[in-house]
């Protein structure tokens, strides 16, 4: 079957689809505690699997029905059906739900791996904890009775992998076909043979909450095993998909227009160092923060999970991310009808690891203005978006199978000649103690002739 007819054929079947979205993290998260992580130990391979949780992981079976694999072409027809779906939304605010949904759908699956769990470590097991709060909106990506597109796709043509397999070649295809040239491509870093849990008790209590570095540090580092820059790569994936006030709380887009927020690029690094950010819905769980310019019926915003990574906004919280910044009237872009902030600039966080990267990855060059390179970003999230996919499954994923024929039955030996008999070679006896002569007391006897 060609590529074209692969499209029409996924077209054919496909629900047009739109829903407000969901940012990639939650506003419901765990606890914090213990001391910081030492990034040296994690660079040194804190996120390989510990041997503890791999005696404890399931047996790895076949793919979910017997007999079945995963092969190249396998991962290149999800490709073509993401793509179809995507092209099927009626405008960019429903692509942007979906292509983000994706993405925060395998993320919520990962993020609540924890490497320190030897009894349920959980990580890429195809389980959400669909009635917790922290994944309102997953369910109108993901939906039990197939009404969802990437549902729809799964269980025709896909039901033969694990859903965790599906959701990270699904995500990844979301990744290659929203690059500028479908230039980001993670296939290279793609392995199969993750397992469904059926069920995974708790799991949304790992998940990061919105309220400060805390919460990245904890799930991230802590749980995770990754580093810093690892964890500001991943939180890269914002660039993607929107918030929702129907789902999150938090309303509006992390990039500057509809249409970019179906990019997967660097523009996210870029708005955060670009626009002055000021805090929104002060006081109440939904504390954000907004542009302090014209938002044009588009509203954008960052979570304190994000502010946090460049600014240390604890400390000088309510403050204002860029206080040089006017609007076309003259004014200070920091003062808004709700708070004067234009005084009160937010200071640089003291976690230089989180910093440089948020700067390298936007590109911005010595004159303050941006470049176009994806790469240092690209290159950093493959690293991150690898390993946080593959926590707790290194030992028992496969690289793509050549074909998914029948398996024929082992053939019975042909006959072989027998080994021709190695002579055996006497053991050479020891020696023999003659008898001692007895001597008589008779006389000597004489032979006369």
């Amino acid at each position: 079957m060609t590529m074209n007819k692969h499209k029409i054929q996924a077209l054919a079947w496909l629900n047009l689809y739109s829903a407000a979205a969901c940012p990639f993290a939650s506003n419901f998260g765990s606890s914090r505690g213990g001391s910081p992580p030492n990034d040296a130990v994690h660079r040194q391979g804190l996120r390989r699997r510990l041997n503890s949780i791999n005696s404890s992981q399931p047996k790895q079976r076949e793919l979910q029905v017997g007999g079945g694999c995963f092969t190249e072409d396998t991962y290149d027809a999800i490709f073509v059906d993401i793509e179809a779906a995507s092209a099927a939304q009626p405008n960019n605010v429903a692509r942007s739900h979906f292509l983000g949904g994706i993405l925060r759908l395998a993320a919520h699956d990962f993020m609540d791996f924890d490497i320190n769990d030897a009894v349920a470590p959980m990580g890429a097991d195809g389980c959400i904890d669909w009635a917790h709060q922290a994944n309102s909106g997953l369910e109108t990506i993901w939906c039990d009775d197939g009404s969802c597109p990437l549902t729809e796709i799964y269980q025709e043509k896909y039901s033969f992998i694990s859903r965790a397999d599906f959701w990270v070649a699904a995500s990844n295809a979301v990744i290659k076909l929203s690059s500028p040239n479908d230039e980001f491509d993670l296939k290279s870093t793609f392995k199969w043979g993750r397992v469904d849990a059926d069920q995974c008790p708790d799991a949304a209590l790992r998940l990061p909450g919105d309220t400060d570095c805390g919460e990245v540090q904890d799930v991230f580092l802590n749980r995770l095993g990754l580093t810093w820059t690892d964890a500001v790569a991943l939180l890269g994936g914002h660039t993607l998909g929107r918030g929702s006030s129907d789902f999150s709380g938090h309303d509006g887009i992390w990039v500057d227009t509809d249409q970019e927020a179906t990019i997967f690029d660097k523009r996210y690094y870029e708005e955060v160092l670009r626009r002055a950010w000021v805090p929104r819905n002060e006081g109440t769980a939904l504390q954000d923060w907004t542009w302090g310019g014209g938002n044009n019926g588009s509203p954008r915003f960052m979570l304190n999970t994000d502010m946090c990574l460049l600014f240390d906004i604890e400390t000088t919280f309510p403050c204002c991310s860029r206080t040089d910044l006017t609007r076309n009237d003259g004014t200070n872009q920091c003062d808004t009808r709700n708070s004067n902030l234009s005084g009160t600039e937010c200071v640089r966080t003291t976690n230089d690891e989180a910093a440089n990267a948020m700067v390298l990855f936007s590109g911005q060059r010595d004159d303050g203005r941006f470049g176009n390179d994806n790469g240092p970003f690209f290159t950093a999230f493959r690293v991150a978006w690898q390993a946080a996919t593959t926590n707790g499954w290194e030992d028992s994923l496969h690289e793509f199978v050549l074909s998914c024929g029948t398996v024929s039955p082992t053939p019975a030996p042909l006959p072989t000649t027998p080994p021709t008999p190695v002579p055996t070679v006497p053991p050479t006896p020891g020696p023999t103690e003659l008898p001692t002569p007895t001597i008589s007391s008779s006389p000597t006897e004489t032979c006369d002739d």
